[in-house]
């Protein structure tokens, strides 16, 4: 596992600014920093929803150089096909790397441009799987220090065995067990999690 420190603004107020790497996204970030590699310049990163692909694509954006800034293009399937290629060429003309960001994979965009087709068809595809044991034990640790509380390590492996695989739920979770332990003045314990996850 590694934490890499990204050269960013806070993402929030008293947030971390880091992205954790393991196994379940350690292709895909490795590959932002190969981007000169890429076919046509250009990937499509997708993942599920708060999986990290816009902390990712921020790094990526200042990977371009003492004078520019790569290009990112956040929910690329919502844009209508005339502005995505309108937005690539542009890019392309100032001599950018592209990232694209979504949740589906470019079949599922509904594209009839075919020239837009094809080039989303020769594009680099990286993918960020569902979490693994490990990025959701970090990822916890993350939220809860990000809440400016923590979680003890029994009630961490509870969860861990247990949750959800989605970034989403593990967020929600963090957000819940925050708000628990506030409202019952008490820390993130064991019973409180098998509370939240509904073990009896």
């Amino acid at each position: 596992m590694q934490q890499i420190a990204l050269p960013l603004d806070k993402l929030r107020l008293g947030g971390s600014d880091s992205v954790i790497i393991t196994q379940s996204n350690a292709d895909a970030f490795a590959a932002l920093g190969n981007h000169a590699a890429w076919p046509g310049h250009c990937a499509i990163l997708i993942g599920p929803a708060r999986s990290g692909k816009s902390l990712m694509a921020r790094y990526f954006a200042g990977q371009g150089g003492p004078n520019t800034r790569n290009e990112v293009i956040d929910d690329a399937d919502t844009l209508d096909d005339e502005a995505l290629f309108h937005r690539w060429n542009a890019a392309l003309g100032a001599r950018q790397s592209i990232l694209m960001l979504s949740t589906k994979a470019p079949a599922e965009w509904g594209v009839q441009l075919a020239d837009l087709r094809s080039r989303l068809g020769a594009s680099q595809l990286l993918e960020i799987a569902a979490p693994d044991d490990e990025l959701i034990g970090q990822l916890l640790l993350k939220h809860l220090h990000d809440r400016g509380t923590s979680i003890g390590p029994e009630a961490l492996s509870y969860v861990v065995k247990r949750v959800e695989r989605s970034h989403a739920a593990l967020e929600e979770l963090a957000r819940e067990a925050n708000a628990v332990a506030l409202a019952e003045g008490s820390a993130i314990t064991l019973p409180l999690v098998r509370r939240l996850l509904g073990a009896s």
